[in-house]
């Protein structure tokens, strides 16, 4: 490439670069493009489970996977799992809630295997609740942490949560969970769906404990308020906030059918 030429193609990067590192990402819309999209296939992502993968299961809408988000003032590169490795290379990005962020965390998992070749050094084990995909060349993990409520409760199995009658939960017990929190780049919490759908019941004591104590309550906000208290005072006290960055996805749409 002659060198005017290559000046003006860095000239052109930086200001690019300059433009997204300004934008507001969050002020956007989401616009059909079946063009570029999608970004991977369902069929061809070893980390989608069956009970996950829309179309084994017969869903004849596919359109969903052509929408894209489009921020008003700029354009978003297409997405390069290789440069986001790249980005998060020595260090650990931790997702911990419920199906939803099990969702995000196994479409980002796909992401990124469509952009790596089929021979990298690439793995997810299973330990307890924590599910952790290990890039090996760039010293790297993506982790999902399965905690519905992010306080203790009886629907912390990550196979076996299905509560047919009541949900009991420990309001101000949350350092079994969290310990596994700690030491993380970045954390994505969510948490709602399993606040609205069964009566509670509030534990004071151990699960299993001939001393405890059960007091049956009705669903309320306050209950959701409690639980992110006890939460924040968690990260207030063993976060090092400029060291990890935090995230948080509130209210989603209902999501079964």
């Amino acid at each position: 490439m002659p060198e005017d030429a290559l000046k003006e193609s860095k000239v052109a990067a930086a200001a690019a670069a300059n433009v997204v590192s300004t934008c507001d990402f969050f002020s956007g819309r989401w616009v059909f493009d079946n063009v570029s999209n999608p970004l991977y296939e369902e069929a061809h992502c070893s980390f989608m489970k069956p009970d996950y993968a829309c179309q084994k299961y017969g869903r004849k809408d596919v359109r969903y996977q052509f929408w894209k988000w489009k921020p008003h003032d700029c354009q978003l590169p297409r997405f390069n799992g290789k440069k986001l490795l790249e980005k998060i290379r020595g260090k650990r990005v931790v997702f911990v809630g419920d199906s939803l962020n099990r969702n995000q965390w196994t479409s980002l998992l796909c992401l990124i295997e469509s952009s790596l070749h089929h021979s990298s050094n690439k793995s997810v084990v299973r330990n307890q609740n924590l599910f952790v995909f290990n890039a090996t060349e760039y010293n790297a993990t993506i982790e999902f942490y399965w905690s519905p409520l992010l306080v203790e409760s009886n629907t912390d199995d990550p196979y076996n949560h299905s509560i047919r009658n009541e949900i009991i939960l420990r309001i101000s017990s949350i350092e079994k969970h969290a310990r596994q929190w700690t030491h993380a780049d970045i954390l994505i919490f969510d948490t709602f769906m399993w606040w609205v759908k069964l009566n509670m019941t509030l534990l004071w004591g151990s699960f299993g404990s001939p001393d405890a104590i059960y007091k049956v309550v009705e669903k309320s906000p306050r209950l959701y308020e409690m639980c992110l208290n006890t939460w924040s005072d968690w990260l207030e006290i063993n976060i090092n906030r400029t060291k990890t960055k935090l995230f948080f996805m509130s209210l989603s749409p209902y999501h079964y059918k």
